[in-house]
């Protein structure tokens, strides 16, 4: 198929469960709304005839400030329809850069910033760049008014990009992604060939819609598939972790997953009587990625919910980024030993089949040479679902050509391949040098942790010092969520200090532990290293990095 839309898919896809529940949508206290095909496809022309009515005849190129729900989703199958282009991104919030969305829309062309009544003041503050002027119409999808300006201009053509994504922002900007129907389509194919999923499938999704991991893999291609996917707020997950195992059983989900903090926290905060109730045993793809796996995290899940009938083989790590649509590695099956990183610390592999190993390379940064077996380099990605360029910006050292003229994305990630699983180990910008070795800040962190079970892993910044003191870095870690601060902070930080010399020679010259909640993330809840290390080394003794006493 060569349409430049989705929309011939979704229309075969929505017949195909016209009478079938094809997404669930979970509220509070229990409550659901499942909606069929039938009713999703009356439900997406009556928001198409909205938009006629107040923005004029499409398509159309949304900028969805969205919280997860219905709106969202029925917004996501009006746009693609209708032949526009969806690009979601995260509703405003406390300490969002100036003018983000004026950026974003005007970077993707955006005829309109969808949004509620609730946060339409706050949309609008983020779309002005100071003078007042907006470069689009806002329409609040609850109280829809017509926009004047937006009926009098010509029919835009169809998109060539059904979806614009955004990277996650972790060390600078988010960049836009631009990604075309054949390489979701492409996407989408790889991942029913290697986890099965079709019209049986029961997608659990807790995941912001907002991001390649939520909207790709546990919306758009769930119904692309003619799955049925039941989506819960990820707020829920957050604030009680058992809420999303809870769903997994009720709804006998088969498919679902998320980064590695979510297994952290259902270890961490659902007590073994509350888990007796669960039955798992539905659960075939337990999914983790978005973040290098710490090592035993995924056997601990595995040991922790075997009684509840979660099979061993169900849980795996997998790696993706916005950039290659979303999925480029990994898959269930017998649970792999973890294989060491570039020092002591372990990590959790990537299971790689034919296909996604034809589509890697580890590379060596400067000359883009193969390494072999073994050797960490930098990850390389190729393939049909790997995007042209970003949107609005030319980012030379993004991309790659080899002799064959291969399209190549330059992924910034380190990693290495062994025993036919690829080992995701951090992040080129993220290394301390020692005596000539690059040490993963994420190694640092990892070690650190293991100084206490309060410690968060996940919730962590290690970064060098001053260039002049080689092998010398700086840690500002997080407790856990619902932890006591700890009762001695100075023995616990001469615990991780000793642990961190020791085991890859890193002299910690400073350790900060901090509530919770402290540290710069990104909207998919990465730690922002760069801009927490900018800050730090700015103003060290600023009164938000004070140490929890």
């Amino acid at each position: 198929m060569n349409d430049t839309t989705l929309r011939p898919d979704l229309i075969d896809a929505l017949a195909g469960r016209g009478d079938a529940p094809m997404i669930t949508v979970l509220g509070r206290r229990g409550q659901s709304v499942s909606l069929t095909g039938a009713e999703l496809r009356v439900r997406s022309e009556a928001m198409q005839a909205m938009w006629d009515r107040c923005l004029g005849p499409g398509p159309q190129i949304v900028l969805t400030a969205l919280p997860a729900g219905e709106d969202f989703l029925i917004a996501l199958l009006t746009t693609l329809l209708g032949g526009g282009t969806m690009v979601p991104v995260a509703p405003p919030r406390a300490g969002d850069p100036p003018a983000r969305l004026a950026r974003m829309a005007r970077t993707c062309g955006a005829s309109a910033v969808l949004c509620t009544t609730r946060n339409r003041d706050a949309v609008v503050a983020q779309l002005s760049d100071g003078d007042g002027a907006l470069p689009c119409p806002v329409l609040a999808l609850d109280a829809p008014e017509p926009d004047t300006a937006a009926l009098s201009r010509p029919p835009r053509p169809v998109s060539a990009f059904p979806v614009i994504q955004h990277t996650s922002g972790s060390t600078r900007f988010p960049k836009a992604v631009p990604v075309t129907a054949d390489q979701i389509r492409a996407n989408c194919a790889l991942i029913q060939q290697l986890w099965g999923m079709d019209r049986n499938t029961v997608m659990v999704n807790w995941l912001p819609h907002y991001h390649d991991m939520g909207l790709m893999g546990c919306i758009l291609y769930p119904l692309l598939s003619g799955s049925h996917s039941v989506q819960m707020s990820p707020f829920d997950m957050i604030r009680r972790p058992l809420s999303w195992l809870e769903a997994v059983s009720e709804w006998r989900g088969t498919i679902s997953g998320g980064p590695s903090f979510a297994f952290l926290e259902c270890l961490n905060r659902i007590e073994p009587d509350a888990a007796q109730g669960l039955d798992l045993s539905s659960w075939q793809r337990a999914f983790c990625g978005a973040e290098p796996i710490p090592a035993g995290l995924l056997d601990r899940f595995r040991a922790r919910f075997a009684p509840q009938g979660l099979a061993p083989g169900a849980v795996f790590g997998c790696y993706g980024m916005a950039e290659c649509t979303l999925f480029a590695a990994g898959e269930a099956g017998a649970p792999g030993a973890a294989a060491p990183a570039i020092g002591a610390a372990l990590v959790e592999g990537c299971l790689l089949s034919d296909t996604t190993r034809a589509g890697l390379r580890i590379a060596d940064p400067a000359s883009g040479r193969p390494r072999p077996e073994g050797i960490t380099g930098e990850i390389w990605l190729s393939g049909a679902s790997v995007i042209d360029g970003y949107l609005g910006e030319d980012d030379p050292d993004a991309f790659a050509a080899d002799r064959d003229g291969r399209h190549w994305l330059r992924t910034g990630d380190l990693g290495y391949v062994a025993d036919d699983r690829l080992f995701i180990t951090g992040r080129i910008k993220d290394i301390v040098i020692v005596n000539g070795r690059n040490i993963a800040a994420a190694e640092i962190e990892w070690i650190a942790a293991q100084a206490h079970p309060d410690l968060n892993p996940m919730g962590a910044a290690a970064f060098a010092a001053a260039q002049s003191a080689s092998g010398t870095a700086h840690l500002l870690i997080e407790i856990r969520a619902g932890a006591p601060a700890p009762a001695d902070p100075d023995a616990l930080a001469r615990k991780i200090r000793a642990s961190v010399l020791g085991h890859c020679g890193v002299a910690l010259a400073e350790i900060r532990i901090l509530p919770r909640g402290t540290l710069a993330r990104t909207s998919s809840g990465k730690i922002r290293r760069r801009q927490v290390a900018q800050d730090f080394l700015s103003a060290p003794r600023s009164v938000a990095l004070e140490p929890q006493r």
